[in-house]
C-alpha cells in the first residue's frame, strides 16, 4: 500500500544541478522565493552569487561526471537539512555535429554528463527517500530530459542518444520502486528556450567534409539555432521553472504525468510523430503478426 502523500510546504528541500545559468538558475531562484529550502550545484560555486547567503540556502560544488562530488554534495546536504524531498537533474549541455566528424571522448562526455551523471544523482536520491527521510516522506526524481528524448533532428545523435537513454532509464526505474516508499518520477521535456543551450552551452564539433553542404538538413538547422531571432520565440526560462515548481508542489491535488512537456511547438511535433508511428504499424501489422504465429502473450506492466 503506498504511504499518504507528503505535502511539499516551506521546509521542503530541492536539491538542483546545474543551477549555474538557465533553467537550473531559474528553479533556484523560483524555489528560493517561494521560501523552500534550496541546494543550488554548479561546477564553479561562485556561479551561485545570485543566491543570498541564508540558512535555507545551501550552495555546492557538484560535476555530474565526477561521481564523488555527486556523494559528497548530497552527503553535506543532508547534513544541513536532514533530509531532501525533490532532486532535479538539471546539468546538461548539447552536443552537436555530423555523426562522423565527432570524436569518440567527445561523445562519452555528452553521454557522461546528459546520462551518467543524473544516473548517480538518482540512486543516491532513492536512498535518501528510502532510508534517510523519515518514513512515508518519500520524495520526487525529476529528470530535465528534452523533447529531443522523444524527436530527432540531424546533428544531434550522441545528444539524441543521451536523452532516449535517460527516459528509458526512468520510465523502468519508475516501475522498479516499492509504491509504499512513495516516490516519484517526472520527466520534464522543454522545446527551445532561450537560455544559454544554444550559446556558451551548445558544443559544435567541426564539419565532417562529407556532410559540409550548406543546403543539407543540418546545415539549416545550426543556422535556425544559432539565429537570434529564432531564439527570440523559444520558452522563457523562468516561466518553465515555475511551471515545473508549481506542478511538483502541487503532485497531491494534480497527480504528475510521466512526462511535462514545456513550450507550444512541442505539442505538433510529439503529435506528429505519435501519429507517423501509428501508421506504420497499421502499415505493417501483418507482417509483425506473422512473427508469432502462435499469437503474442500482453504483460500488463
Amino acid at each position: 500500500m503506498a504511504s499518504s502523500p507528503h505535502v511539499l510546504d516551506t521546509n521542503a528541500v530541492w536539491f538542483v544541478t546545474g543551477c549555474s545559468s538557465g533553467i537550473g538558475k531559474s528553479l533556484a531562484k523560483t524555489i528560493h522565493n517561494a521560501g523552500h529550502r534550496i541546494v543550488a550545484t554548479a561546477r564553479d560555486v561562485t556561479s551561485l552569487s545570485y543566491l543570498p547567503n541564508s540558512p535555507t540556502v545551501l550552495k555546492l560544488h557538484l560535476d555530474v561526471t565526477r561521481s564523488e562530488t555527486i556523494t559528497q554534495a548530497i552527503a553535506d546536504a543532508v547534513a544541513r537539512f536532514h533530509g531532501i524531498d525533490v532532486f532535479i537533474n538539471n546539468a546538461g549541455y548539447s552536443l552537436m555535429g555530423d555523426m562522423e566528424g565527432i570524436p569518440d571522448a567527445d561523445a562519452r562526455h555528452q553521454l557522461e554528463t546528459n546520462f551518467w551523471g543524473p544516473v548517480h544523482v538518482t540512486r543516491e536520491a532513492l536512498r535518501v527517500f528510502r532510508d534517510v527521510n523519515s518514513p512515508g516522506r518519500g520524495g520526487t526524481v525529476v529528470q530535465v530530459s528534452s523533447m529531443g528524448g522523444w524527436i530527432t533532428v540531424p546533428g544531434h545523435s550522441f545528444y539524441h542518444a543521451s536523452k532516449f537513454a535517460l527516459e528509458g532509464f526512468t520510465e523502468s526505474v519508475s516501475k522498479e520502486v516499492d509504491p509504499s516508499w512513495n516516490i516519484k518520477f517526472l520527466l520534464v521535456s522543454p522545446g527551445g528556450v532561450r537560455t544559454n543551450f544554444a550559446g556558451s552551452s551548445l558544443r559544435q564539433a567541426p564539419r565532417h567534409p562529407a556532410y559540409d553542404d550548406p543546403s543539407s538538413s543540418f546545415s539549416q538547422l545550426i543556422k535556425y539555432v544559432t539565429n537570434p531571432e529564432s531564439q527570440s520565440t523559444w520558452s522563457d526560462p523562468d516561466i518553465c521553472a515555475r511551471v515545473l515548481f508549481e506542478s511538483v508542489v502541487g503532485q497531491n491535488e494534480r497527480p504528475l504525468p510521466m512526462r511535462l512537456l514545456m513550450g507550444a511547438e512541442s505539442i505538433p511535433l510529439i503529435k506528429d510523430d505519435i501519429q507517423r508511428n501509428l501508421k506504420d504499424i497499421d502499415t505493417w501489422e501483418k507482417e509483425t503478426v506473422r512473427c508469432s504465429p502462435g499469437g503474442g502473450a500482453v504483460l500488463n506492466i
